[in-house]
């Protein structure tokens, strides 16, 4: 599901591209750059959502936690890994990511793996 959500993310951007008259405006510059950030965030996200139970953390904290307490807490902790993943990548990264599918999934890896432990611990502490 998540790769049909990120390609038709993808797409948009793609579409958006040739529906310019030929000058790159800041305009057009922003919103594509905008779009390319959601669909990063909606990666992660998801990514974060699948990979957040093999933190050690994790696991030993939502041991003698609700299923309501833990999907709160997981909500909180990918929404923070979301919005640490703009300032995880580089516009060339990001360029790259939108036509290669490889490149995309080893990007979205490495932004959660390099924020995740940060957002599970940030995420305890003020709880």
């Amino acid at each position: 599901m998540t790769k049909y959500l990120l390609s038709a993310v993808v797409l948009t951007l793609g579409l958006a591209g040739c529906a310019t008259d030929g000058s790159m405006n800041t305009n057009t510059a922003t919103t594509t750059e905008q779009l390319g950030m959601a669909a990063l965030k909606i990666a992660v996200n998801a990514k974060c959502v699948s990979e957040i139970n093999t933190i050690p953390a994790w696991q030993t904290a939502s041991k003698l936690m609700t299923t309501e307490q833990k999907q709160n807490i997981e909500t909180e902790v990918c929404n923070c890994v979301s919005e640490k993943a703009p300032y995880s990548v580089t516009a060339a990264d990001l360029a790259n990511a939108t036509f290669d599918p490889n490149a995309r999934a080893t990007m979205v890896g490495q932004v959660v793996s390099k924020t995740v432990t940060a957002c599970v611990n940030e995420t305890f502490s003020k709880n």
